[in-house]
């Protein structure tokens, strides 16, 4: 690793000014407000600046195996599953290890005083449905807010465009109450007939026969193997003299042109075949779930974060559950 020293006055910026008391989102902002780009050209936000915060990179030293691959092939970030690694001295640095332990310390007590937990240098949510509720109409996300009724203060989630300037989305507020509800009764529904929904969805998806697909994808790989070879050929010929300068560009161009078409449509199909393997296993988590369940009295975090991946804001009076394991139930919301 090599120090880029445009941008290593940019990191050092931004670590002095956490030391001087300056919050992420104001060290975002000032970033963009004097044009500095980020690494790949964009603009800066809280979230980016905080990931260069939390980078050992910067002092000198690196973890290895932060992410792993599964036996599906997906990638995860790795929260103690697999062993890490530490080396340090691996480069240079750019900060000393005083001044990022330092910030670590700020970043932790705001996040405290905040009620935000750091797991891993990465920022959780508060609350279960933090960015988790989409409204239908425009796309955002909602966010947390406390409503009165006039007698008693309550929890409601309202579209965050609608917030900002309400001609541009009419989806109104969502009580807090109503949404977990609407859990419950859910899952409740899936408790008592995951026989006649979970089931069925099950053995659709162990049916699709994905014997195809991996022949093609053999195939692909061959197909990839032998372009590797005739470049490697023809890179040969060309330093040996054998082949005209244009006619060697032409052919490579060629060949560069059907490698990337290749691995192209073999990533479609491995995505789509571990897509599928993925969804076969959240559909079997939920089955047995359900099948050992007795009916829910109230709701849970915990069995939330496990099924649900979002909630669709259709209006005031239904939502929608889309579940992990590809399906999304309907649920009316009792006001």
């Amino acid at each position: 690793m090599v120090v880029n020293p445009k941008q290593a006055e940019v990191v050092k910026l931004i670590f002095a000014e956490v030391l001087s008391g300056k919050g992420t989102q104001k060290i975002a902002d000032d970033l963009n407000n004097h044009s500095v780009p980020t690494k790949k050209g964009g603009r800066w936000t809280a979230t980016t600046v905080r990931a260069i915060l939390s980078n050992e990179k910067y002092t000198g030293d690196i973890i290895f195996q932060k992410t792993y691959t599964d036996s599906h092939f997906n990638r995860h970030t790795n929260y103690g599953e697999k062993d890490m690694y530490m080396v340090e001295n691996h480069h240079e640095a750019i900060v000393s290890h005083e001044d990022f332990e330092a910030v670590d310390a700020i970043i932790n007590q705001r996040a405290k005083e905040k009620g935000i937990e750091k797991r891993n240098g990465k920022y959780q949510n508060r609350y279960s449905f933090s960015g988790k509720i989409i409204c239908s109409e425009c796309g955002s996300t909602f966010k947390r807010r406390i409503h009165s009724d006039g007698t008693r203060k309550y929890i409601a989630w309202c579209c965050n465009k609608h917030l900002k300037q309400v001609t541009e989305c009419s989806m109104l507020f969502i009580r807090d109450d109503d949404i977990k509800t609407a859990f419950v009764t859910m899952m409740n529904k899936l408790i008592f007939g995951q026989k006649f929904i979970l089931r069925p969805l099950l053995d659709g998806l162990r049916s699709q026969n994905n014997t195809e697909s991996f022949h093609k994808i053999q195939e692909l790989e061959t197909k990839i193997e032998n372009n590797v070879e005739q470049s490697q050929m023809l890179m040969g010929l060309m330093t040996k003299g054998y082949l005209d300068p244009a006619l060697f560009n032409k052919e490579k161009n060629s060949l560069a042109a059907e490698d990337a078409r290749l691995r192209t449509d073999k990533e479609r199909i491995s995505h789509s075949v571990n897509g599928n393997l993925v969804k076969v296993e959240e559909v079997n988590l939920l089955l047995k779930f359900t099948a050992k369940s007795k009916m829910l009295t109230a709701y849970e975090d915990e069995l939330f974060e496990n099924y649900v991946e979002r909630i669709i804001a259709y209006s005031r009076d239904e939502i929608g559950f889309e579940l992990k394991c590809g399906i999304t139930l309907r649920e009316r919301l009792v006001n």
